[in-house]
Protein backbone atom coordinates (compact mmCIF):
# COMPACT_ATOMS: atom_id res chain seq x y z
CA UNK A 1 0.00 0.00 0.00
CA UNK A 2 1.11 3.21 -0.95
CA UNK A 3 1.30 5.50 2.59
CA UNK A 4 3.16 2.72 3.95
CA UNK A 5 6.33 2.95 1.46
CA UNK A 6 8.97 4.20 3.35
CA UNK A 7 9.15 8.11 2.86
CA UNK A 8 10.66 10.76 4.06
CA UNK A 9 11.62 14.97 3.60
CA UNK A 10 15.12 14.19 4.06
CA UNK A 11 17.43 11.35 2.38
CA UNK A 12 20.88 10.18 2.44
CA UNK A 13 21.59 9.88 -1.24
CA UNK A 14 18.43 7.44 -2.13
CA UNK A 15 17.39 6.44 1.48
CA UNK A 16 15.34 7.70 3.44
CA UNK A 17 16.39 9.24 6.84
CA UNK A 18 14.43 8.59 9.96
CA UNK A 19 14.44 10.65 12.95
CA UNK A 20 16.11 8.68 14.71
CA UNK A 21 18.61 9.08 12.11
CA UNK A 22 19.16 12.95 12.38
CA UNK A 23 20.53 15.26 15.20
CA UNK A 24 19.15 18.35 13.78
CA UNK A 25 15.89 18.91 16.46
CA UNK A 26 13.81 21.10 14.32
CA UNK A 27 14.14 18.28 11.41
CA UNK A 28 13.99 15.50 14.06
CA UNK A 29 10.46 17.27 14.89
CA UNK A 30 9.24 17.43 10.99
CA UNK A 31 9.91 13.84 10.75
CA UNK A 32 8.36 12.65 14.09
CA UNK A 33 5.44 14.67 13.75
CA UNK A 34 4.79 13.15 10.02
CA UNK A 35 4.85 10.25 11.32
CA UNK A 36 2.11 10.82 13.27
CA UNK A 37 0.24 12.02 11.15
CA UNK A 38 0.80 9.40 9.09
CA UNK A 39 0.10 6.65 11.47
CA UNK A 40 -3.30 8.76 12.55
CA UNK A 41 -4.49 9.13 8.91
CA UNK A 42 -3.92 5.11 8.08
CA UNK A 43 -5.57 4.54 10.94
CA UNK A 44 -8.55 6.72 10.14
CA UNK A 45 -8.62 5.16 6.48
CA UNK A 46 -8.61 1.75 7.51
CA UNK A 47 -11.37 2.39 9.93
CA UNK A 48 -13.47 4.51 7.24
CA UNK A 49 -12.95 1.68 4.46
CA UNK A 50 -13.78 -1.23 7.13
CA UNK A 51 -17.32 0.91 8.08
CA UNK A 52 -17.75 1.31 4.32
CA UNK A 53 -17.19 -2.25 3.37
CA UNK A 54 -20.63 -4.07 2.47
CA UNK A 55 -22.27 -0.40 1.85
CA UNK A 56 -21.21 0.13 -1.70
Amino acid sequence: MFPEEPGSFFYDGDRPLRAEELEDPFRKGVLTVARATGEAELGWLRTTLESLDGHV
